[in-house]
């Protein structure tokens, strides 16, 4: 581990700008969102959406920290940060299983939907997504209108983008928020000489059961 120099003032790294976090936010938003999409398709779909998406965050995630760790003067490729980084890895991973459930609910209401020209009361009953988009289009429609299945058909395909976009923005935002909170409180601690909080102190195992909680 490097320790931080004296002329690396906190407020002025990089990773502690607004537009840091901002930045890493929007591309989980576009990889999540092109992910959420490439759910929709029948049969392959969710597996290979999943599997590229949990590869694509877990680089991510695993940038954001080494970039943050940098630039608060530690090596990123010391024992005692990649442990550290591994533990925001761990943690993504366990926030991106979240949304298996609601984007394969999309996609099995996509595919069920496709095709039909009438609604019927078995579709409605297995699909509550399709049913609550129908009455979420009915309310914006004009009063006493009907919606044909085809218009919600349409729709569903951005539910899978919307899901997909914001989740994988809120992981990667906190991946940020947490190893920013991090590596400054590290770096004010080495700085004036101060012991690590108990907090960040504690056992990575514990800290990651108790996240899973």
């Amino acid at each position: 581990m490097l320790s931080p120099g004296p002329s690396v003032p906190v407020s002025g790294c990089p990773a502690q700008r607004g537009n840091f976090t901002l930045r890493w936010r929007a591309a989980g938003a576009v990889e999540g969102g092109a992910m959420g999409l490439l759910a929709m398709v029948p049969v392959a779909g969710i597996p290979a959406a999943m599997t590229a998406d949990i590869l694509v965050i877990q680089v991510m995630s695993t940038s954001i920290a080494a970039r943050i760790a940098y630039s608060y003067g530690y090596d990123a490729k010391d024992p005692e940060e990649q442990e550290f980084i591994q533990r925001l890895v761990q943690r993504s991973f366990m926030a991106q299983a979240a949304k298996a459930k609601p984007l394969r609910d999309a996609a099995r209401a996509a595919d069920a939907v496709k095709g039909r020209i009438r609604w019927s009361e078995k579709l409605r009953n297995d699909h509550r997504l399709l049913t609550a988009l129908e009455k979420l289009m009915k309310q914006l429609g004009p009063a006493g209108s009907r919606v044909p299945v085809q218009n919600v058909a349409k729709v569903v395909p951005f539910v899978g983008v919307l899901i997909g976009a914001g989740m994988n923005s809120a992981v990667l935002g906190r991946v940020a928020a947490d190893a920013r909170r991090y590596c400054q409180t590290r770096f004010l601690c080495d700085k004036y000489g101060l012991p690590l909080p108990a907090a960040l102190a504690t056992d990575r195992d514990d800290d990651l059961q108790a996240d899973a909680t």
